[in-house]
């Protein structure tokens, strides 16, 4: 509940000061090309199994992740899942179909990505997520672009090593 009283604060506040469309588009292309070169990180490093992806989060107590399945993490449950995930995994490829910015304020953003996930396990199980969607709150801390809460949707089917 803490969790989402922050973010509805950090909405609220991004909302009475400068609001996305006060923005002038050089601002905006400005933030944008810094938000998209994390997030374009975060991706590049996920597919190479690089769990040093997480170093792109906000290392917070208020730090906060919902998951397609609708669990929520805190920090160090994320950190964890990360792990066990790079661990776990044999491949991951992201395929990005939309990505669209909502600016809050000039250290706020939110990011949406829509597109397909593609992961094959050390199992050999193949699990694909078309049509998942990610939310990430990104805020500008310390001059470097965090994020500060993630939210993603959509199914995930798994397809089980050596069934067709």
């Amino acid at each position: 509940m803490k969790r989402l009283l922050i973010l509805a604060a950090i909405f609220i506040a991004g909302c009475t000061s400068q609001q996305g469309d006060q923005f002038t588009p050089q601002q905006k292309d400005q933030i944008r090309s810094e938000v998209k070169a994390v997030s374009d990180s975060i991706i590049a490093r996920a597919e190479r199994l690089d769990s040093g992806y997480f170093d792109y989060f906000a290392d917070s107590p208020d730090w906060g992740m919902v998951i397609a399945e609708g669990s929520r993490w805190d920090f160090q449950s994320t950190k964890k899942a990360i792990s066990d995930f790079v661990n776990s995994a044999n491949s991951y490829k992201w395929t990005t179909t939309r990505l669209e910015f909502l600016f809050m304020t000039e250290d706020l953003v939110i990011c949406a990505l829509d597109g397909k996930d593609e992961v094959i396990m050390k199992s050999g199980d193949r699990q694909t997520c078309d049509r998942h969607a990610y939310s990430m709150v990104f805020k500008k801390i310390a001059g470097q672009w965090k994020v500060v809460y993630s939210h993603d949707s959509g199914i995930v089917v798994t397809q089980k090593a050596g069934k067709k």
